[in-house]
């Protein structure tokens, strides 16, 4: 749920001359103490006006009417938005509209302005009624062709949360000692203040129309300066201009890690020249994070996890005027997160083969020091125990040797109406079966090729149907026929394919079915699981038929193309040969003839 929350307006500090305020002090004092103080008119402030300068000041602000003459503005307190002024009546009798007496205004003992109550300024918020009665009363030009020495004006300030102050200077710093127009006139020049004007643009006094008397004692008239309808608004609102305060909206979602609930809120309507923050408490006053926001236009969005309980944000602006530089409070708002109720989930956390399946439970929302009653329940399974004297708020519980099948597993604490219970179901499945080939290659040309299918990861009891096809045609012309195999306490087997011919690409099939077994009821139960795998192999192709030379028959009649007559004379010609040197080593042994 989005929540959102309208600004609270603290008016802005200002400074105006000791006189004046003292007077208005003590009439607003007056009145509100008859309840009468939307009732002053702008001329009951003009009066018995005592002669100040313009370096003294005083504070108003939005949660009292009654302004102290000089005293410091006070930095941001948590108990200006928690107790903002009361909203002040509108329909008072006619006679007390008329201003009192500026003698008996003036003259009152200071106590009795301190002491003006502030009862009903602090139990709710201020209007704007209430606060342009009091602007009607303290702020208004000069009469024209009315010869004045000091006028009211709107001086600019550097801050763009609080960008006018009201002051009275003389119409020499006005104009410059010798009426040259060198003083505010000239050094404060610029536009009028906007909520969007842009960073280090400087902005210009607002000057009313007066007229003065010269250095000659002729009188001179001043025309003003951005005396337009915005100037003269400004002007009229005794020099406050209204820079808005940012919005808050917020949204928190329950539970969404353990008891751990998700807060967001998104700030909007900010302004790249205003520093602002947000502060999150415990309701008991604990920080617990909190946000700068700089150079930031449009919105800014933040969040945290926050556990159960109470919790207040407080929204700040930097208040960057001249009197005070300082942080002003301009929202509090308080939050509940709720206990996140008991609720539990679980889910399998590794396949079984028979019973080494687990599966791990989450439990959140306990409350610590209670006890709860657990049980977990399977098809084939039953398991329960007690939670005693529970130290967190949220548990995860691991189960381990699970067969395969549908779970429950319920949580309660309490009885009767005060019965408190969450449960869940969940699955554990069976292991889906593995295969690993050996091949056997063909040994020899004309031979064939087989295979040796190691199967692991099969459930006990479960019967697998296991072929071998041309790769990827499950329903394709099976080698070696279909073999069974049924799942036991090893969870293996192995499987010879027979024959396979040789240089070709097969793939090896297991399927079973898994029957999930008559047991406890679920929502939405599984009944059957089936269980298979595939695995593609090669067989290459048997080695290649070997090749035999054949004898010589003998020798035979050659021709002149007989390629067999070039061999035969080489062999008759070394035949020759050596018989030559035979019978040359045998005549060389004997005796010559004569001797």
């Amino acid at each position: 749920m989005l929540h959102s929350v309208v600004p609270t307006k603290h008016p802005a500090h200002r400074a105006r001359p000791r006189g004046r305020a003292l007077l208005a002090t003590l009439l607003v004092a007056g009145l509100a103490t008859f309840g009468i103080t939307a009732l002053a008119s702008p001329a009951a402030a003009d009066p018995g006006k005592p002669d100040t300068g313009a370096d003294q000041s005083s504070v108003a602000t939005g949660e009292t009417a009654v302004e102290a003459p000089a005293v410091e503005p006070a930095g941001p307190l948590a108990e200006e938005a928690a107790a903002p002024p009361a909203e002040e009546s509108t329909t008072p009798p006619a006679e007390e509209s008329a201003a009192p007496p500026a003698e008996e205004a003036a003259t009152p003992p200071a106590d009795e302005a301190a002491a003006a109550p502030p009862a009903e300024a602090a139990t709710a918020p201020a209007t704007e009624d209430a606060a342009t009665a009091e602007v009607q009363l303290l702020l208004v030009p000069p009469a024209p062709g009315e010869v004045v020495d000091k006028v009211e004006i709107c001086h600019r300030t550097a801050s763009y949360r609080n960008p006018y102050v009201d002051i009275e200077p003389s119409i020499d710093a006005i104009l410059g000692s010798n009426n040259t127009q060198n003083a505010h006139y000239e050094e404060h020049q610029g536009p009028i203040f906007w909520p969007d004007i842009p960073k280090h643009t400087e902005w210009g006094d607002i000057i009313p129309p007066f007229s003065y008397l010269d250095d000659e004692d002729q009188v001179q008239s001043f025309p003003g300066y951005n005396w337009d309808a915005q100037g003269q608004a400004i002007y009229a609102a005794d020099c406050a201009f209204a820079v808005p305060n940012p919005t808050f909206e917020y949204v928190i979602d329950a539970c969404v890690d353990g008891d751990l609930s998700y807060f967001e809120f998104t700030l909007s309507g900010l302004l790249d020249t205003v520093q602002y923050r947000v502060d999150l408490y415990t309701e008991g006053g604990s920080g617990v994070e909190y946000w700068t926001i700089t150079d930031t236009e449009g919105s800014f969005t933040g969040s945290y996890h926050l556990p159960p309980g109470g919790y207040y944000v407080e929204v700040w602006v930097y208040n960057d005027a001249e009197e005070v530089q300082d942080w002003e409070l301009v929202q509090t708002i308080e939050f509940w997160v709720d206990e996140c109720p008991l609720a539990v989930t679980a889910a399998g956390t590794a396949c079984s083969l028979g019973d080494d399946g687990t599966a791990l439970v989450s439990i959140s929302g306990l409350v610590v020091g209670e006890d709860y009653d657990w049980i977990l329940s399977g098809d084939a399974y039953l398991l329960e125990g007690v939670l005693e004297d529970v130290e967190s708020t949220s548990l995860d519980v691991p189960f381990g040797d699970l067969p395969p099948g549908n779970y429950f597993f319920g949580i309660s604490t309490g009885s009767g109406e005060g019965l408190v219970l969450a449960s869940t179901t969940f699955f554990v499945d069976p292991c889906p079966p593995e295969i690993t080939v050996v091949v056997n290659e063909c040994p020899a040309y004309g031979g064939q090729g087989s295979a040796l299918l190691r199967l692991s990861g099969l459930v006990e009891g479960v019967e697998y149907d296991v072929w071998v096809t041309a790769k990827g045609d499950v329903d394709g012309t099976v080698y070696g026929g279909v073999h069974t195999v049924v799942g036991d306490s090893s969870h293996m087997a192995d499987v010879k394919t027979g024959a396979l011919p040789p240089g070709m690409s097969y793939t090896a099939w297991v399927e079973g079915v898994w029957m999930v077994p008559e047991g406890i009821e679920v929502p939405e139960p599984v009944e059957s699981v089936v269980l298979a795998t595939s695995v593609d192999f090669t067989l290459k192709p048997c080695p290649a038929k070997a090749v035999t030379p054949a004898k010589p028959a003998g020798l035979a009649a050659t021709g002149v193309n007989d390629p067999m007559g070039p061999i035969t004379a080489a062999l008759l010609l070394l035949g020759l040969g050596g018989a030559a040197l035979v019978a040359r080593a045998r005549r060389e042994g004997l005796p010559h003839r004569g001797e």
